[in-house]
């Protein structure tokens, strides 16, 4: 049997697909699968055992003409076709799955449909699936499309990375002065949306916190995005220690690899974090307008389908080794870039850094990191 499974969205939701691969894999006739994802997301997947391929969609070039780009796309769905997969699904709301895994000449196909659905969306797919409302987790909802398929029992995100890559980073890690000896915190203190991100006075004071009182070594990371990387600057001159910067330095498979290096992963709702999650590193993130019961980093062993590992609102949450940091309002999560469109975040903003202090007191004395 051979399945294709499609997720166009970004790194982290891309990692959280990777469960629907291992329960797949525990088939009596073990399927081949593939995914398909945006391009610039593949390593989320690649290296995972129980993939047998990473496909990327064909991207306009600069300069390309649109007939060039047609016949790319053309020859595309060919290869496509040429897999001959039994099941497409589509994990995703938008069109552009549906009409690929129609295109795929699959003859199951899952995917995303609404109650009252345009009818030609519903030629494309022979068993819809209307997306659970309420408070579920997004690795849980990847699943339920498999349901028909397997339930499973051992739910677990999973990142992989070569033995080079985690070389590589240690040599980094030499370069910038760590002597291999003094405990490493993973700090990744910025998302591509700023409006996730707390205060970097606030964010400096929690690095000194750590590095003075707690004796532990701040590694700083953050995609090598400009933005990104004079945010992380403005954080750093900001502080009474000197973390080390790796900030605009590892790629997607390092950025994992450094996470086993740490005792701990301390930042906001991101890829990272979830990738930190993923190679079972203890995880403290702050949230502000995202749901942790959507988005929270996952406990891997959970094992309960039908019940969400965050399942309040907001405030403090703690899933297995990971702890997740909301304000309790009414307001939150709202789901929104910022408040009044702002792309601020005042949930964010005024979490205070006495509450996060304690937190990472109570990690230290519990769990030793």
């Amino acid at each position: 049997m051979k399945i294709l499974i499609m997720k166009f969205r970004n790194i982290g939701d891309v990692l959280l697909t990777s469960p629907m691969a291992s329960a797949l894999a525990t088939l009596p006739d073990k399927p081949e699968v593939t995914f398909l994802v945006k391009k610039g997301t593949e390593e989320m997947l690649t290296g995972h055992p129980d993939i047998h391929t990473v496909l990327t969609l064909p991207e306009k070039k600069n300069g390309e003409k649109k007939s060039a780009f047609l016949l790319r796309q053309l020859a595309f769905i060919k290869t496509i076709r040429s897999q001959h997969f039994d099941i497409s699904i589509n994990t995703t709301e938008g069109d552009r799955g549906l009409i690929l895994g129609w295109l795929s000449g699959a003859k199951r196909r899952i995917g995303y449909l609404k109650k009252q659905e345009k009818w030609w969306r519903k030629q494309l797919v022979t068993e819809p699936y209307t997306e659970r409302q309420g408070r579920f987790h997004t690795v849980l909802r990847n699943l339920d499309l498999i349901r028909s398929l397997i339930t499973p029992t051992d739910i677990r995100v999973s990142f992989h990375f070569t033995a080079q890559d985690k070389q590589a980073v240690i040599e980094k890690l030499k370069q910038v002065g760590w002597d291999e000896k003094q405990p490493l915190i993973h700090v990744h203190p910025v998302s591509r949306w700023f409006f996730k991100c707390w205060r970097d006075d606030y964010m400096a004071q929690s690095i000194d916190y750590l590095q003075n009182e707690l004796n532990y070594c701040v590694v700083l990371t953050c995609a090598p995005d400009t933005r990104e990387r004079t945010k992380l600057t403005n954080i750093i001159n900001q502080c009474q220690t000197s973390p080390l910067n790796l900030g605009g330095q590892l790629t997607l498979k390092q950025t994992g690899a450094l996470s086993t290096l740490a005792r701990c992963f301390f930042g906001v709702d991101s890829a990272p974090m979830h990738m930190a999650a993923a190679v079972n590193t203890p995880v403290i993130a702050l949230f502000g307008p995202s749901g942790v019961f959507d988005w929270g980093p996952w406990p891997n062993r959970w094992i309960q389908m039908d019940e969400n590992p965050y399942p309040a609102q907001n405030g403090i949450q703690q899933s297995g080794m990971h702890t997740t940091i909301q304000q309790i309002r009414e307001c939150t999560p709202c789901g929104k870039d910022g408040c009044q469109g702002s792309k601020r975040s005042d949930c964010l903003e005024t979490l205070s850094t006495e509450t996060i202090k304690q937190i990472l007191i109570k990690y230290h004395k519990t769990h030793r990191i």
